[in-house]
């Protein structure tokens, strides 16, 4: 944070950039839902209900006046000082957020197995080590065989799509969701 209390904003946008300056999707994610050195609440809803009053909210204001109590206007700025609040709320993790989080370093290991760019002795390997001797002694992005941008990408997302291409086989895909803590879907045909 910064001396005074307040946001540091220019820490914010170091942390949720990449070096190429594009958004780092994964961190700011990681800072709605929560994830992190605090224990946050998921800001999801917040934005999603901010989301639709913010859109919604002045034309159920022209179309039912009084029933909403407010115009068009009002509803739309109310849905904005909302997004605001949450956008504060989500710099403000930011700002706290350590980088080398270990659920942060975990999700990113996770989803580069998920892709294929780690095997599971690589990915049990460093996640132990995560785990024994922090999220510093271990960088989520190198090593492994590529695997491609996973940093904004949820790691069964990224499997069931390699799974639909058929880069990994049935065994293959379930073993690999158990690993990841999810459960394999039922099957639906039955087996001869």
């Amino acid at each position: 944070m910064g001396d005074d209390g307040g946001i540091d904003w220019q820490r914010v946008g170091r942390v949720a950039t990449e070096p190429d300056g594009s958004a780092h999707w994964g961190r700011i994610r990681s800072a709605v839902r929560g994830r992190g050195s605090r224990e946050d609440p998921d800001l999801t809803p917040v934005f999603l209900l901010a989301v639709a009053w913010t859109l919604l909210g002045p034309v159920l204001a022209a179309i039912f006046p009084g029933i909403v109590g407010l115009a068009p206007w009002q509803a739309a700025s109310l849905g904005v000082v909302v997004l605001l609040g949450a956008v504060a709320a989500v710099a403000d993790r930011l700002d706290e957020y350590e980088v080398t989080d270990d659920d942060v370093v975990i999700e990113e290991l996770r989803a580069r197995y998920a892709a294929g760019a780690l095997s599971l002795e690589e990915f049990e390997r460093r996640v132990e080590r995560v785990v024994e001797e922090g999220a510093e002694a271990v960088d989520p992005t190198v090593g492994g065989d590529g695997g491609g941008d996973t940093a904004d990408r949820d790691p069964v997302g990224i499997l069931r799509e390699r799974y639909a291409r058929g880069e990994v086989d049935d065994e293959e895909y379930r073993r690999r969701l158990d690993v990841l803590g999810e459960d394999p879907p039922e099957r639906t045909v039955e087996e001869s």
